[in-house]
């Protein structure tokens, strides 16, 4: 795309992302110098990756490194020492919901709760439901008959 009139533009990309994901896994980030390759055709300077950097954060609107369920489950998971078939029983069950999209898994979860305390009004609310967050009815529905079948075997 912008490759034949900025060629160089895709290695400070890549330089930009390597020092953002240093930034997130490592402990000793290292300077920006030392991530670009030997040798290579182009070498930048460290405010021109740094701008870089905030494009590319931008862009990502600076969500970097967001929080799911499955981080909770292995902090937990070793907090308590349930290196057992709880750890393995988690994982699995959890890696079922993983498919849906959070609007998805939110909306199932909505559904499940208007069911159970306004049960008279679960289809009105699941009109309003789909008609405000304008997702596919097929795969809430899909997901509320798996939160139905993992929720049928944990005693009340």
């Amino acid at each position: 795309m912008f490759t034949r009139d900025k060629p160089w533009m895709p290695q400070l990309a890549a330089v930009a992302c390597l020092f953002l994901a240093a930034k997130v896994e490592e402990t000793q980030v290292p300077l920006l110098l030392d991530l670009q390759v030997e040798e290579s055709k182009y070498v930048f300077e460290a405010k021109t990756i740094k701008r870089m950097v905030l494009l590319v954060l931008s862009t990502l609107q600076w969500r970097m490194n967001p929080v799911t369920p499955i981080c909770f489950f292995d902090h937990i998971i070793r907090r308590l020492g349930l290196k057992n078939h709880l750890h393995w029983e988690f994982l699995k069950r959890y890696s079922r919901f993983m498919s849906y999209v959070p609007s998805i898994l939110a909306t199932a979860i909505m559904l499940h709760v208007i069911k159970e305390v306004e049960p008279f009004s679960q289809m009105e609310y699941q009109n309003k439901l789909l008609d405000v967050i304008k997702i596919s009815e097929e795969e809430v529905n899909q997901c509320y008959k798996l939160i139905l079948e993992l929720s049928d075997k944990v005693p009340n």
